[in-house]
């Protein structure tokens, strides 16, 4: 169970960092519409590759040194910390875009002037 909650709180560091540097970059290129929520999605499919790799094909083949990592128990939970992770990223990903689209569409707005036809946004 320690393992399963490091590696989730690793994963969840990994999600800020990338939420923080799409944002930067967002920042930087006005133009830019770089989706942090995605690059980690993919970042985290790439490392289950990497990992059941390791685990099964590289780890299984010397299990006297690396017996603790090559276990099928181990990577079931390292599968659940990234796919928790996952989880986390896509319920976050579709809260953001549901109060971008609820913000544009449901926005009050108050006329202040009609002669300089000035509207003020509640």
């Amino acid at each position: 169970m320690v393992n399963f909650l490091l590696d989730l709180i690793s994963n969840l560091v990994i999600l800020a960092v990338m939420l923080t540097a799409c944002s930067l970059f967002n920042g930087m290129r006005p133009g830019a519409k770089a989706n942090g929520y995605l690059v980690f999605f993919v970042f985290i499919a790439i490392a289950l590759a990497f990992d059941a790799a390791l685990t099964f094909l590289v780890f299984a083949d010397s299990q006297t040194r690396y017996g603790k990592f090559s276990t099928t128990e181990s990577f079931m939970q390292r599968f659940a910390a990234y796919l928790t992770a996952s989880g986390i990223a896509i319920c976050l990903a579709r809260m953001r875009s549901r109060k971008a689209s609820q913000g544009a569409q449901g926005s009050a707005v108050i006329r202040t002037s009609s002669y300089t036809k000035s509207q003020l946004p509640m």
